[in-house]
């Protein structure tokens, strides 16, 4: 059996409800904040970011939520709007067409999804004045102090003919089915969740039927608004894995209850932003973390096709769930941000040149925060046009030292713009810090993303030298006209009293070599690699404790909320011990002694201590090439230490240039 055999089940035609797809694979809905304009319409870079998932293959895209009214939730405030797309105006008829029509071109499906909006869970900096609304009279999530502003029964009915109206407009604009955002306890989910919805008018009640007043009166309006020629999805968490939230058992009624209402296909997942973790999975999930979900869901509902969702991004793992059964539609989401290009290499065979998500959220939501949603591994994605590959105005021979994601990003692009590349790399294994990284379970997706970087080195054809380490004069023996320098950093280690002891090694050593460590490890560095490295020696049956001189851990992680929520929840299962304020003071023959900001010291028992306090970049024996070659860069770590968003994106950017 070919590769292409293998994953052929994937791109067997589908049917929602009267519409026909071309394969079973879907975009998940992703915000698009950043691709928006100021009054609430699509820009040209949203257009082109959906066309190039067309292009490049799914059957069906599912949109950014576009809000059905713009009233309610604040984000439309004397002329001031939150750039959120809105599908309450003819104007977005217009912008919402011209996607229509190029993704269209494609044989590919458009989904809108529309939302009543956020309530409990809207982001502070979504609140441009007021009260927050709600459905209850409930904390906020963001701002627990706030009591949320109920809306009236008057309202409510208001924001239900809100969603019949931009149906209407959703037809005219040329669309081919409506998801409903009915999950993450955003304001559908608070009516539908005796947890958040304690009214006492028509839209509340004991009963989960009672609560399913709101949904059930959306769809019908929309049916009647467009006559039922477009099929609605609805997207909703089976469970949401909080206490007091819904429980599987009534997530499975409440499917049984929407086939009723007439919905033609029904898209699962689970969670909220209560544990944010579940509706958005970082790297920390197993892949196809939700398709049970979706699974219990098929076994309860009668005809209506489920979709499932929740990193399904790899191709044995898609095709799997709908061999077994446990889902008749595949959604993809970020896989799609990392390579829109995923379904058409599936389908030609060429799986090992997907390039894959990693899970990091770096791009495609902690970027949104306060820039435009794109992705860590692939820095065109939501710009396309601007960051389009071009062929190089003129060959140019261009020498690259070090084989970690910086240097093979940087090789890749350059020989795909037509330049000669060599690169060296001064070990016998190309990756860099992904070796290390890469190395717990809960990583996986980094030694995927190392893979898809020797594979390219490999398919491009680039000339790369392994266990050399260049000197200056051998760079210039090969007369580049660029040399790019890669060579990465080094752990930052203080030299406090007793740190050369033969108990003391860094966390890359760690990684490498687990055999380094007793079984009472003291970690000093509580962020993002000090705390990975102690839930991977905790899951080995090692005792950990970090001691950390701030006053929490992982700080660095602040900007990716779920991956921060998820890492912190790992840490307490795998009973790590947590020292805060607490810093390195000498290293002992016991352990180490550390001082808490109060000045009180004390010694910490440890069969070995590792330091996980950071990379450095070491002094570049390089800055001779500056006065005999006319282009030369610093790239990646060596250049500042950073994430593999920063690697990556600088290398990207530096080869589009040259």
């Amino acid at each position: 059996m070919s590769v292409a055999e293998k994953y052929s089940k994937l791109f067997q035609p589908g049917i929602i409800g009267n519409m026909q797809l071309k394969n079973r694979l879907a975009m998940a809905p992703m915000g698009i904040v950043g691709l928006v304009e100021n009054d609430g319409m699509l820009t040209q870079r949203a257009i082109d970011y959906y066309e190039e998932r067309a292009k490049g293959g799914v059957g069906l895209i599912i949109t950014s939520l576009f809000m059905a009214s713009s009233k309610f939730d604040p984000f439309w405030i004397e002329g001031r709007h939150y750039p959120m797309p809105r599908m309450d105006s003819s104007a977005a008829t217009v912008r919402l067409n011209r996607l229509v029509e190029r993704v269209h071109n494609y044989d590919c499906k458009v989904c809108i999804q529309l939302s009543a909006g956020f309530g409990r869970v809207a982001r502070p900096r979504y609140i441009l004045s007021g009260q927050p609304i709600g459905v209850s009279a409930t904390s906020h999530y963001w701002l627990p102090d706030i009591t949320l502003k109920p809306l009236t029964t008057q309202e409510v009915e208001e924001l239900v003919r809100s969603f019949g109206i931009a149906a209407g407009y959703a037809k005219t604009a040329g669309v081919d089915a409506i998801e409903l955002h009915a999950h993450e306890g955003y304001i559908f989910d608070q009516f539908m969740t005796a947890l958040w919805n304690k009214r006492n008018d028509k839209y509340g009640g004991a009963t989960l039927k009672e609560r399913m007043t709101f949904p059930l009166e959306v769809i019908e309006t929309i049916n009647k608004a467009t006559q039922g020629s477009l099929p609605i999805i609805f997207r909703v968490g089976l469970t949401h894995k909080i206490p007091g939230g819904r429980m599987e058992e009534e997530g499975l009624e409440l499917c049984q209850i929407i086939e009723e209402a007439g919905v033609a296909a029904l898209d699962v997942d689970a969670g909220c932003y209560d544990n944010w973790y579940w509706p958005h999975p970082p790297t920390y999930h197993p892949p196809a973390c939700m398709l049970d979900m979706a699974s219990k869901a098929k076994q309860v509902v009668k005809k209506i096709p489920v979709m499932c969702v929740g990193r399904m991004n790899y191709p044995e793992v898609a095709v799997q769930a709908l061999d077994e059964g446990k889902a008749d539609f595949v959604i993809i989401g970020r896989g799609l941000l990392a390579d829109a290009d995923w379904p058409n290499k599936v389908k030609n065979g060429r799986v090992e040149e997907i390039r894959p998500c990693i899970g990091c959220h770096e791009g495609c939501l902690a970027r949104v925060r306060r820039l435009s949603l794109s992705c860590a591994v692939n820095p065109a994605c939501g710009d396309e046009q601007a960051m389009r590959l071009n062929p190089a105005e003129r060959a140019k021979r261009v020498v690259v030292i070090g084989g970690g994601p910086a240097g093979m990003e940087v090789a890749r692009v350059a020989t795909l713009r037509g330049h000669n590349v060599t690169l060296y790399e001064k070990s016998d294994e190309l990756g860099g810090q992904l070796i290390p990284a890469s190395v717990p379970d809960f990583k996986h997706d980094l030694l995927l993303l190392r893979r898809y970087y020797e594979n390219e080195m490999s398919r491009l054809g680039i000339d790369v030298v392994m266990n050399t380490e260049v000197t200056v004069e051998k760079i210039l023996e090969a007369q580049p006209d660029v040399v790019l320098i890669a060579t990465g950093a080094v752990p930052n280690v203080a030299p406090v009293p007793g740190i050369e002891s033969r108990k003391v090694a860094t966390a890359i050593d760690v990684l490498r070599d687990k055999s380094r460590v007793g079984e009472n490890v003291v970690i000093v560095g509580g962020g993002m690699i000090g705390c990975e490295l102690a839930v991977y020696l905790a899951q080995n049956g090692k005792k950990v404790t970090i001691v950390e001189m701030l006053e929490r851990v992982l700080n660095d992680m602040e900007h990716v909320h779920a991956n921060r929520e998820m890492l912190l929840k790992m840490l307490r299962d795998n009973d790590v011990n947590l020292l805060t304020n607490t810093a390195l003071d000498e290293i002992t023959k016991a352990g180490l002694r550390v001082v808490d900001k109060n000045l009180h010291k004390w010694e910490i028992p440890g069969d070995s201590i590792v330091i996980a306090t950071g990379l450095v970049s070491p002094d570049s024996p390089f800055e001779a090439l500056r006065e005999k070659v006319d282009e030369v860069y610093q790239i990646g770590d060596c250049s500042a230490p950073g994430k593999i968003i920063d690697a990556v994106w600088q290398a990207y950017g530096k080869a589009m240039v040259i």
